[in-house]
């Protein structure tokens, strides 16, 4: 009987139309949109902000170095913005942090052992052959995801490349070019945007399912007197509570396959959403998206509430939780919504779990501040919600 009614409900869910578009169809639309617009985005804003760490000291290589790049954070026009602009750090990781929350578009580093190499260079390149180990080395540290880091760091390398030969000049030697390190910060080398909205655009799904699905159900059965003529059968009114979760969580998991194998046949996306970390984020998210959706049926008096209600929640959570675009960064006066919300830790922590981005948030709170919201929302659901005049029981 049990299986019975959770194989209606199924199988009711499925002849709907807006729950195959909502919960099926909708994220494989927002995520084709979604990479197509931002894999194909070049930055046309050409003020590029960067931090500039010096362990090399005093020396004739910094020296040229720092020179070309006062060169290019001075505008040619007062009215013109340069094309750098050099932000002042105390230390590399303040710099990293500036980075990863995109205050700053790329990190330019002189290591330790720059002048030393540089010094080797010119003196002795008339002599023996430079080997590549002692070659003086720049690093630049970027954000792959960020297409203005990446002009950034493309523009940069052309102008160090443009440091060797004024060294030459100078020294009136044939200098080999210094190689440029190029590092990613916070991700894969081989970062994928597809790869990215994947992971926003699966957790956008299962909060879809339990916010307009769950939440609109459960207003709908106690509308309709379901519950009340449960009360008269051998059945109790939580096996089709029950069953209404079961029937959710696997619309999630068809939602999770069909946009998996989509992306994977279309977008080569990694298989990066299977390793663990990864799964316990979207486990934990499928368990929020439904602690909302009981909410919404335990406030609600009617579908048509639930449904607003529901609108009014989801959009502004989904928007300012960084599931398709970076967060962190945006204006202070919306910043208090974000770290409140708790997709924003879910989105974090899938991506830093699948190596695409590292979130500058402590790790606990990727888990304890979703799982706390799950919490407070199952208990002021126990507290209000009636089943036609009966509590939860």
């Amino acid at each position: 009987m049990r299986n019975q009614l959770f194989k209606s409900l199924l199988i009711s869910g499925l002849r709907e139309r807006e729950t195959i578009f909502w919960t099926l169809l909708f994220p494989l639309i927002i995520f084709t949109i979604m990479v197509l617009i931002f894999s194909n985005m070049t930055g046309e804003d050409l003020n590029f902000k960067m931090a500039v760490i010096d362990n090399s000291g005093d020396g004739m290589g910094s020296t040229i170095i720092h020179q070309v790049f006062e060169g290019i954070s001075t505008p040619e026009n007062q009215e013109d913005e340069p094309l750098y602009s050099i932000i002042d750090v105390k230390n590399k990781n303040q710099a990293l942090d500036l980075l990863k929350e995109q205050h700053i578009d790329l990190i330019v580093e002189i290591p330790e052992n720059f002048n030393q190499n540089f010094n080797q260079v010119v003196f002795f390149s008339k002599i023996s052959a430079i080997s590549s180990e002692n070659k003086p080395t720049i690093i630049i540290e970027r954000v792959p995801m960020r297409n203005l880091s990446q002009i950034a760091s493309d523009i940069m390398e052309q102008i160090l490349a443009e440091v060797n030969l004024e060294a030459a000049k100078r020294m009136n030697v044939k200098i080999p070019n210094a190689s440029i390190s190029t590092e990613i910060v916070g991700q894969t080398q081989n970062f994928n945007y597809a790869d990215y909205f994947l992971a926003g655009i699966l957790i956008m799904g299962f909060f879809s399912t339990g916010f307009f699905n769950m939440g609109i159900n459960m207003t709908y059965f106690r509308k309709k007197g379901i519950f009340k003529r449960f009360a008269c059968t051998p059945l109790k009114n939580r096996t089709l509570f029950y069953a209404t979760i079961l029937s959710n969580l696997v619309f999630m998991a068809i939602s999770f396959v069909i946009l998996l194998i989509y992306a994977k046949l279309f977008y080569k996306v990694s298989w990066a959403i299977f390793y663990p970390e990864s799964i316990l984020f979207l486990i934990i998210s499928a368990i929020l998206s439904l602690s909302f959706g009981i909410f919404l049926g335990s406030v609600s008096k009617t579908p048509n509430s639930a449904s607003a209600l529901a609108n009014i929640l989801f959009f502004p959570m989904q928007f300012l939780g960084g599931l398709y675009f970076p967060v962190f960064d945006l204006s202070p006066a919306i910043k208090w919504f974000i770290y409140i919300n708790p997709i924003t830790y879910l989105a974090a922590g899938v991506r830093q779990s699948m190596g695409l981005m590292e979130a500058p948030l402590p790790y606990f709170s990727l888990i304890l501040v979703p799982m706390l919201w799950s919490i407070v929302l199952l208990l002021i659901s126990v507290k209000i919600f009636k089943w036609d005049g009966g509590e939860i029981a």
